[in-house]
């Protein structure tokens, strides 16, 4: 029927926000975002549950089950049985996490065939007839679950950088006179190095890598391009490049210490090559296992792109320390856009489907880097400004491309759907709730335990929490002597006696220490602004209403107005500052659905989960508690009109078989 679609093709583009989205659709340059949002119902006031974080919030998105339900209620989880300090908690990336059940998992029990690309927490796979690619992390390849901060481990590993220069985290070598080369082109003088790869991040350690760089001249005696090579022998060589060219892509194998080989697929770009060969600089793009991450796991053997790569971490680190500049993060993240569009297209277009699930993260790393530049109240330096700008719309027109490259392989039945997991502001001014906690005499700190400084930006790449204010402390609760225990990003805890390891806290005093920690947040003005960090500060009880509730959630949890903090997470899903809004996307496209409509009412993305199966006659998944949105419909009564029919049509068949083969002029003969 036209109000029932076929399928359904939900694109997740992790912190994509919608007023900037428009923008660029006014400015002429996202085709594919246009043609979904003109053709169908954008929900104005889309709100994500709180913490606005990436793993809690698509599970909400896949189960329409609030946090305290689904159980992931930030983006790490506290372990079980251990004090609630952060040294305790880890990442949540895993399906065996998640006590709701999946979308897919609902439809999949029904008979349907579902595919599932990139989801983050949906790793491990539990479909008996669909397909999983990825969902260990926030990229295919990458696993997070169990981690702490935000370690990722990856197969095969992350970038690599090669050097003659000094680089935090990179190969450094000399070049010297290249010697006992075979194949070698006549003429100049060739430089080489010969370096061991690190294996940076990497799940399972290869057997030591020996590689080679090798430096030509020109006929102008000049240096000017790079060979990267596995041996000595040219004509086995990865790839020539000049400076500023990426290699085509490559695909080799590494050894394992056990004897045994993977498969690899990387890109490489010449950063840097000065005439006398005195610099240069080498990016080795991170090195991909072609299997390994995906269930039925010959799927990924099938998922091949000529110019895609992948990014596990997205190049963060290496823009963090200088290896390269803006733009060749973008690339990186271009090129990533492009190996999940060829994949997407793939499995659509080969493989059954009823439901199919994906998420893109580059738009939620595009605004770590630089969200703080493109905000003319924070950036005056016009120039880098316009740079940041110019950035960000190379990632929406990435992952415009891509959303083209998959309405390919859906046809007119299919129900689309962008969504985005929350939004985002710049970074605000630190704060520290161990700046509130340890005045109010809550919390007693051990002396501070000194770490490895970190630039800025890395800090913010690696969420490094519980870290002091100036960033270069650790700072740990005495459990002996503290009553109250900050952790995560928006959870304090009472240090409880009979609940807690170490506590200290009778539980008679509980609710005097929960109420002590929320006037204590209450009343803190930050110094340096003179402002009050703490928007909103609840008891355990009263989180409830906010969707958090149970053993995974603090005894106060709270909130900081936007000009605090980072750009999501202990925000609230209504924040606007600058240019910023942690307002979610969410627009449907297809039969059934309005077009050309906005939507006024209050959105969450607990509703999606329910609206797809309402929709397609899916069975609700178990726990989801959204609802329909049946204000985007163009026929909110559909299902009722339906219904009426079957039972008007079955009425007229009782009638018929009663009356059998009497006509309706027969007089009825009574017993």
């Amino acid at each position: 029927m036209a109000n029932t679609p076929k399928k359904v093709a939900v694109i997740g583009l992790d912190c994509a926000l919608p007023h900037m989205i428009e923008k660029h659709i006014k400015e002429g340059r996202l085709p594919a975002f246009k043609k979904l949002i003109d053709d169908g119902t954008l929900a104005e006031n889309c709100l994500a549950p709180f913490p606005t974080v990436t793993p809690p919030n698509w599970a909400c998105i896949a189960t329409g089950a609030w946090d305290g339900t689904h159980g992931i209620t930030d983006f790490h989880v506290h372990q079980p049985g251990t004090s609630p300090i952060n040294e305790n908690v880890v990442q949540a990336f895993s399906s065996e996490r998640v006590r709701a059940e999946y979308i897919w998992d609902a439809a999949d029990r029904a008979g349907k065939k579902c595919i599932v690309l990139n989801y983050p927490g949906a790793w491990p796979s539990r479909l008996k007839n669909g397909i999983m690619v990825g969902g260990g992390g926030m990229s295919v390849n990458e696993f997070r679950d169990g981690l702490p901060k935000l370690q990722a481990r990856i197969n095969m590993c992350a970038d690599q950088l090669v050097t003659n220069g000094v680089y935090p985290g990179g190969i450094r070598g000399k070049l010297v006179e290249a010697k006992n080369w075979s194949n070698l082109p006549e003429g100049g003088e060739p430089l080489e190095m010969e370096f061991n790869l690190l294996f940076p991040a990497t799940r399972e350690k290869p057997a030591d890598t020996t590689w080679y760089v090798l430096a030509h001249q020109s006929a102008g005696g000049a240096y000017d391009r790079i060979t990267l090579s596995p041996t000595r022998d040219f004509k086995q060589a990865f790839c020539t490049l000049s400076p500023n060219e990426w290699s085509r892509k490559i695909t080799t194998a590494i050894k394992m210490p056990d004897g045994s080989e993977r498969e690899v697929v990387f890109r490489c770009k010449l950063l840097e090559l000065t005439d006398d060969a005195e610099d240069f600089r080498l990016l080795i793009g991170a090195l991909g296992e072609t299997t390994g991450w995906s269930q039925p796991a010959e799927i990924a053997e099938t998922l091949v792109s000529e110019e895609g790569t992948f990014a596990p971490q997205g190049g963060i680190f290496g823009l963090s320390v200088g290896w390269f500049d803006l733009d060749t993060y973008v690339e990186i993240n271009e090129q990533y856009a492009q190996w999940m569009a060829d994949a997407a297209y793939n499995l659509l277009s080969n493989h059954e489907w009823d439901l199919f699930f994906m998420h893109f993260h580059p738009t939620d790393w595009i605004y770590h880097v630089i969200m703080g530049m493109m905000d003319p109240n924070l950036n005056k330096d016009r120039s880098s400004m316009e740079k940041a700008w110019a950035a960000h719309l190379r990632i929406y027109e990435a992952a415009d491309r891509m959303i083209a490259q998959i309405l390919k392989a859906c046809d007119r039945d299919t129900l689309v759907v962008l969504v985005s997991d929350h939004g985002a502001t710049a970074d605000g001014a630190p704060f520290n709730p161990y700046d509130v906690l340890v005045p109010a005499g809550l919390t007693t700190l051990q002396k501070e335990q000194e770490t490895s400084p970190k630039s800025k930006t890395q800090a913010v790449s690696e969420r490094v929490i519980g870290k002091g204010s100036a960033g270069a402390h650790v700072l740990i609760p005495d459990l002996k002597k503290s009553k109250a225990l900050p952790q995560r990003e928006l959870y304090i805890y009472v240090n409880l006696k009979d609940r807690d390891p170490e506590g200290i806290v009778d539980p008679a005093d509980y609710e005097k220490v929960q109420q002590a920690i929320i006037d204590a947040l209450y009343s803190y003005v930050d110094p340096a602004t003179g402002k009050r960090p703490v928007a909103l500060a609840l008891a355990k009880r009263d989180a409830r209403i906010l969707g958090l509730y149970g053993d995974g959630i603090g005894d106060v949890v709270y909130a900081l107005y936007p000009w605090f903090g980072g750009q999501h997470g202990p925000i609230l899903p209504t924040a606007e500052w600058g240019i910023g809004s942690l307002k979610a996307l969410m627009s449907l496209t297809g039969p059934g659905i309005k077009k050309g409509h906005r939507l006024q009412r209050t959105v969450w993305l607990t509703d999606l989960a329910p609206t797809i199966c309402y929709l397609m006659d899916l069975p609700m998944p178990a726990q989801t508690e959204g609802a329909v949105l049946y204000q985007a419909l163009k026929n909110p009564d559909f299902k009722t009109e339906e219904i009426n029919k079957l039972k008007a049509a079955l009425s007229r068949m009782e009638t018929a078989l009663q009356r059998g083969e009497r006509q309706p002029w027969d007089k009825h003969e009574c017993a």
